[in-house]
């Protein structure tokens, strides 16, 4: 059985893909098909190639897709280059159990909107608790992550942010 089989019928609840994406499947379309079918999956995990040799927009439409997982409560994005506005906001909106994000070695793309976005979301979500941004540098100049996401000390959320 494929992983992509295994997400349609609902056999994993740890989804962790850390290969090239060719290795999962031929187009990403199949992939976000196949996550639409999913009721299981409680937890992703996404590093290493799988992401990072996504195209952009199959990028945002791989991450989105975790976002409209309904019981998702814990994804973890690594080693990429994610656009904060398209991938990663989407997913804090949609993802109504998600409960903690982290993202590590990441390049952030964005402008300051897209980020106070994010930070938004992150504020209106009633379910998030947890949020890790490690060693992420963003690709604007204007953008200093950790006074970005100073607004959510506020919030009943653990943030953890390290320098990249």
């Amino acid at each position: 059985m494929t992983i992509l089989e295994d997400i349609q019928k609902n056999k994993i609840e740890t989804l962790h893909l850390d290969s090239v994406p060719m290795d999962y499947f031929a187009k990403p379309q199949e992939f976000v098909d196949a996550m639409a079918a999913n009721t299981s999956i409680t937890t992703v995990f996404f590093e290493k190639d799988f992401i990072a040799c996504l195209k952009g927009d199959d990028r945002a439409a791989v991450v989105s897709a975790v976002g409209n997982l309904p019981n998702v409560e814990k994804v973890e994005l690594k080693d990429s280059l994610l656009m904060i506005g398209v991938c990663v906001t989407n997913l804090v909106k949609n993802a109504k159990k998600l409960s903690s994000l982290s993202m590590e070695h990441c390049v952030l793309q964005g402008l300051p909107e897209d980020f106070d976005l994010l930070e938004e979301a992150l504020k209106a979500s009633s379910s998030v608790k947890d949020v890790t941004i490690g060693k992420c540098t963003p690709t604007s100049d204007e953008v200093d992550v950790k006074k970005l996401f100073s607004g959510l000390t506020d919030l009943k959320v653990n943030l953890s942010v390290k320098a990249a």
